[in-house]
């Protein structure tokens, strides 16, 4: 964005660059998987809910033993879908329980599913470090037990999203932002024809409330 009025875009086929200009702009950059800065991630081999798809389309079958990060929606239902796939999944959350933001009751009747899937799931484990012991790769955590040593195949990484905030000029124009660009009850910016919605601007990352 070069002013409130004007965005510059440049092409994908042939770099050219051409500036448009609107009565009016909509923000809509989405959210990205958030990843923890946790030591030997970078060699982790990890995937998120959105690379996951092409790395395993490599693959002959699904992954023999999977560790899935996060008890939040898209964390259970991976779980799930690979289970019945025929991986031996293994989740983590740090929480006491899945889905902590839904009610008690609907938090058990997942674990349930899960239990049935033959999901192993560990609450109130916190993840610490991945590790490398020769060709086997692994996520250390901890509890109150000590740490537990959880070897994988595949290790998903789905701990929550971040709003795009960077990259196509919000600072150049001075809108604010927090974890999510600023806007009021008509998803307005400081500018009232810049609108945001969906995952940049939150306070729900779901499409049918954007």
């Amino acid at each position: 964005m070069v002013d409130p009025w004007t965005v510059e875009i440049r092409e994908a086929g042939t770099g050219a660059v051409r500036r448009l200009t609107s009565r009016a702009t909509v923000i809509a950059a989405g959210g990205a998987p958030f990843v923890p800065p946790l030591p030997g991630m970078a060699d982790s081999g990890y995937v998120t809910s959105d690379t996951l798809w092409d790395a395993f389309a490599e693959l002959d079958h699904a992954p023999r033993r999977m560790v899935v990060m996060g008890g939040g929606p898209i964390g259970c239902e991976l779980a799930q879908a690979f289970a019945r796939l025929g991986s031996e999944v293994t989740l983590v959350e740090m929480a006491p329980r899945l889905l902590l933001r839904e009610d008690a009751d609907v938090s058990a009747l997942v674990a349930a599913s899960m239990a049935r899937l033959g999901v192993r799931v560990l609450t109130d484990h916190t993840a610490l470090r991945c590790e490398q012991v020769g060709r086997e790769r692994r996520l250390v955590v901890a509890t109150d037990g000590g740490e537990t040593d959880l070897p994988y195949d595949a290790l998903l990484v789905a701990v929550g999203r971040t709003a795009r905030l960077t990259g196509y000029g919000l600072e150049a124009l001075g809108i604010d932002t927090d974890k999510t660009v600023t806007t009021n009850d008509w998803l307005e910016t400081r500018f009232p024809n810049i609108y945001a919605a969906g995952d940049v601007a939150g306070p729900y990352q779901f499409t049918h409330v954007a």
